[in-house]
């Protein structure tokens, strides 16, 4: 015969207790599961967004700022076409860095547009013994350029605070942080930097190691929701059982305390 469940079990304190946590354990493992599905789904949106302005021809950084303004979003990952001349002399490196499994110097250059702004330019990575900056061998034109590439935000801030140029002249820094290099940068730093894809006329003694666009895939989201919703299911189960389990032994206990009952 099956077991019998005593529902006298339910109205203990400690069952009660039990129930209550299992549920809030319950509900708090599936709450978590369902933000990494939101989670993906703004990774899967972004992908989206990126992809599609990365496909799409280089433009002028004028009509790109005169149709967004000053929407830092709206302008992310977008390709443009920027005329100016580099300020060698304001050059700069972050030392350190990896790219696609290389390690080396990454070189910063300012660029001075025709309406007077500063354009902070990552022209990509160049071996880690590269003496400068400005990065030796590693020249950009002297003269008028056009560059192409992709507008970025530049990097948050260092835990670490960054070290000031003891001669008021950056020369390097860990984290490209726009805020930071407008302090010592000279003129009008926009509020962007461009990953450069290509130069015109080209470098003369050579291009760093160009920056590849971001990877676009949707992490390991779906991954965490599968095991947090696992979780709440084990919560549940395991406290199911064990409240179970509990009114069955009372019941088998009150039936072998009962000589008249059938069992």
């Amino acid at each position: 015969m099956a077991p019998r469940f005593d529902r006298s079990v339910l109205s203990q304190p400690r069952w009660i207790l039990a129930i209550v946590v299992g549920l809030l354990v319950t509900v708090g493992f599936a709450r978590l599961g369902l933000w990494q599905l939101d989670r993906l789904e703004e990774r899967q949106e972004f992908n989206v967004t990126v992809a599609a302005r990365m496909s799409e021809a280089p433009r002028p950084l004028e009509e790109i700022v005169g149709q967004h303004g000053d929407d830092t979003d709206a302008l992310l990952h977008r390709r443009v076409i920027v005329e100016g001349t580099y300020r060698s002399q304001d050059e700069f490196f972050s030392i350190g860095r990896t790219v696609d499994g290389v390690t080396g110097t990454l070189v910063v250059t300012p660029l001075d547009r025709p309406d007077g702004s500063v354009l902070i330019v990552v022209r990509g990575l160049v071996p880690p013994d590269t003496s400068g900056p400005p990065a030796d061998g590693f020249a950009p034109s002297g003269g008028p350029v056009t560059v192409t590439g992709r507008i970025d935000d530049g990097e948050e801030p260092s835990s670490i605070a960054e070290l000031e140029p003891a001669d008021g002249h950056l020369t390097s820094l860990s984290r490209l942080d726009l805020s930071f290099i407008d302090v010592w940068v000279e003129g009008d730093v926009m509020a962007i930097t461009l990953i450069l894809e290509g130069t015109t006329p080209p470098n003369p003694e050579g291009i760093p190691l160009p920056i590849p666009p971001p990877e676009l895939s949707e992490g390991s989201h779906l991954g965490y929701a599968v095991q947090w919703f696992a979780f709440a299911a084990i919560a549940s189960i395991g406290v199911g059982v064990l409240v179970w389990r509990a009114g069955t032994e009372e019941s088998a206990t009150e039936d072998a305390e009962d000589p008249d009952s059938l069992g």
